[in-house]
């Protein structure tokens, strides 16, 4: 009698399973999304990927904020970036490739935007390079930051700069003094007044693009360069 129960059990048992499995499977495609999602909007602290921003912004400033290639420049280029952000350091690459490609094309501006609700190290991140570049080792710095960053805790931050010669005297002082935190404080600002919320947003002669694949951005960036150098050509006309 217990092995008919037995048997009886069994469909039940497979039934309860595979909704068990089913479930399970349903939660972890929902998460799935759910990270995906976030990759493709960023990690911004007000993340709303419905949220209405203009796509056009004139006159983006630059500030006194790093830069690279030559400021008559017919292309613009503004990436607001979090040095714990992802997608952030695998656009490194991808704008350097596209400034070399087109040289004197070019004005890129990096400014500060540290996700500090979701990326605890990213604000001490932006002040190290800051304070790298009182010794001319900015980019160095940017670069190094970007390609380790699962490590920017302290430690690792000063090993960074023994790593770049820097003086760590200065160094230290700058950092533990917090000699650029106003300055970064005011790159965020600006962010927001612009309705940035996620990283990395790029303006591209004051046009929004957000988390761009590298064939959209370098898509984007040869758009701007051809409508420059077309509106110069007009204008010799």
């Amino acid at each position: 009698m217990n092995l008919e129960k037995q048997i009886k059990l069994v469909p039940t048992l497979i039934i309860v399973l595979l909704f068990t499995q089913v479930a399970l499977s349903s939660g972890i495609i929902w998460k799935i999304n759910e990270i995906n999602q976030t990759g493709i909007y960023g990690l911004g602290e007000q993340n709303n990927p419905q949220q209405n921003v203009p796509e056009y912004i004139e006159g983006i400033s630059i500030d006194d904020d790093p830069i690279l290639g030559i400021k008559d420049a017919p292309v613009t280029v503004i990436e607001f970036a979090d040095y714990q952000c992802p997608f952030c350091a695998e656009a490194v690459s991808n704008v350097k490739a596209i400034m070399s490609n087109n040289p004197g094309k070019i004005l890129y501006v990096y400014r500060d935007f540290p996700l500090e609700a979701t990326h605890p190290y990213a604000f001490k991140a932006a002040e190290t390079a800051n304070c790298a570049g009182d010794q001319g080792k900015y980019w160095e710095m940017h670069d190094l930051l970007f390609a380790n960053q699962a490590q920017l805790d302290s430690d690792n931050l000063k090993k960074y700069a023994n790593q770049l010669q820097l003086n760590l005297s200065q160094f230290n002082d700058c950092l533990n003094n917090g000699k650029y935190t106003d300055e970064i404080r005011h790159d965020i600002d600006e962010a927001k007044s612009y309705q940035v919320n996620a990283t990395p947003t790029f303006f591209i002669n004051g046009r929004r693009l957000v988390g761009p694949l590298p064939e959209q951005l370098q898509e984007a960036i040869e758009l701007a360069i051809k409508e420059a150098e077309g509106g110069l050509s007009e204008n010799m006309n």
